[in-house]
């Protein structure tokens, strides 16, 4: 359990640094942009990775019964995960209502992953993402984040939601091989 809560104190303390406005722009200016990424992008592999590691090597201890539907409504929220996470690169209709198409994913997995696994190793990650990703919304909303207000191409959202199904169903086959937690059966 140690190298998970390691791994999730290092991966959300680098990404709540742009919280933290004056610091962070502080800490960038500093080490200059480019090494800053670079710094950026290693910590949090480096957070990721003992997240991934953590939950592998930690016992199950169950805290709660997950309802009875809960995987059934897991199923749709990662289809509206990977729809938002998908979104958050290209340009859908999605950001006429929010300016967080990948946080609003983030929620939406870890949200549903809550309704269908009730341990204790499950609640600290997703329910550490779920927290991290509304904070955030939060955060940077507060410091102007907005919607574009773009109307786009009804083509382009039919895409994304048909490539979101598809990497959905590949996720739901192939759970087992890189979770260790099979889904189908």
């Amino acid at each position: 359990m140690d190298i998970l809560i390691l791994g999730l104190c290092i991966f959300f303390v680098m990404h709540l640094l742009p919280s933290f406005t004056s610091q962070y722009a502080a800490l960038k200016n500093k080490l200059g942009g480019k090494i800053f990424k670079v710094i950026f992008v290693l910590i949090s592999f480096t957070g990721l990775w003992l997240i991934i590691f953590g939950m592998g090597e930690v016992e199950f201890s169950p805290l709660y019964e997950p309802p009875s539907w809960g995987k059934h409504v897991t199923s749709l929220l990662m289809l509206i995960a990977l729809y938002c996470l998908i979104s958050s690169e290209t340009k859908t209709s999605i950001r006429k209502i929010t300016a967080h198409p990948m946080l609003w994913g983030i929620s939406a997995w870890a949200a549903g992953h809550l309704l269908a696994n009730g341990d204790k190793a499950s609640v600290m990650l997703f329910g550490s993402f779920l927290t991290y990703s509304l904070f955030a919304m939060y955060s940077a909303n507060q410091r102007g984040a907005r919607p574009t207000g773009e109307s786009l191409a009804l083509k382009t959202d039919i895409i994304v939601l048909l490539a979101a199904a598809l990497v959905c169903i590949g996720l739901m086959f192939f759970h087992d091989a890189f979770t260790g937690m099979p889904i189908m059966g």
